[in-house]
């Protein structure tokens, strides 16, 4: 039987904290969604195309996928300095920039597959029909690689979103960052763990029954179900 004694009255002066650490873990996710997908778009098409650019950047794929966030999250925090680039990063920036290059390592191996996967007709019919290399990935390609994509990635997008709590350990003053600094004022770690929970249910549960919908319209639109 429970006897804890919950008030979460005592919380209610925080809401404002609250209200700004939501503000940094949205900012956090979205920044490092848009930087993670342009690059890991762009380093998986190219890895498509080009055996040198498979040749000397996979092995630096492997790694940022093989490393834990939390370590990318420390180690970029001390290397975007001024004493190691030249320049002092800010460490939301520092936590983009580290955590970003993990997404876009795992978004350029599914943009990879997704286009090397491509049924070899479609591109030949291309090709028949006068277009150029270009033209082809552009026209053929992908759309097909898309469609395979945007599933895989959509949920890659929603552990993004939960990477952000990570943040925390560099002072980054987003949801859990707050959370911690609450429970320092009013020592009620049960009553804001329960908000900092229902916070993230907020910002994901929706994104998770849109994911579901788009992958079932595609599958709809390719004839894969009725």
């Amino acid at each position: 039987m429970f006897v804890y004694d919950w008030n979460f009255g005592r919380i209610t002066p925080y809401v404002d904290a609250f209200t700004s650490g939501i503000y940094f873990t949205i900012s956090l996710s979205v920044t490092t969604i848009i930087f993670s997908t342009v690059v890991g778009v762009i380093w998986g098409i190219s890895l498509s195309r080009s055996q040198s650019v498979r040749v000397l950047t996979t092995p630096v794929l492997d790694v940022l996928r093989s490393l834990p966030p939390l370590v990318l999250v420390l180690f970029g925090y001390y290397f975007y300095t001024k004493e190691v680039v030249g320049v002092s990063f800010p460490a939301f920036w520092s936590f983009v920039l580290s955590v970003g290059f993990n997404v876009a390592a795992f978004i350029a191996d599914l943009t990879r597959a997704s286009i090397i996967n491509t049924p070899r007709d479609f591109k030949e019919l291309g090709e028949s029909m006068g277009l150029s290399e270009r033209q082809i990935l552009r026209h053929i390609v992908a759309p097909i690689a898309s469609r395979e994509l945007v599933p895989p990635l959509s949920y890659l997008y929603i552990e993004t979103i939960k990477l952000t709590s990570l943040a925390s350990v560099i002072n980054v003053n987003e949801t859990v960052y707050v959370a911690q600094s609450v429970i320092a004022d009013v020592s009620r770690s049960l009553e804001v763990w329960v908000i900092v929970g229902a916070i993230y249910l907020v910002l994901i549960i929706p994104l998770t029954f849109i994911v579901r919908a788009l992958e079932i319209r595609m599958k709809r639109g390719a004839g894969l179900i009725e």
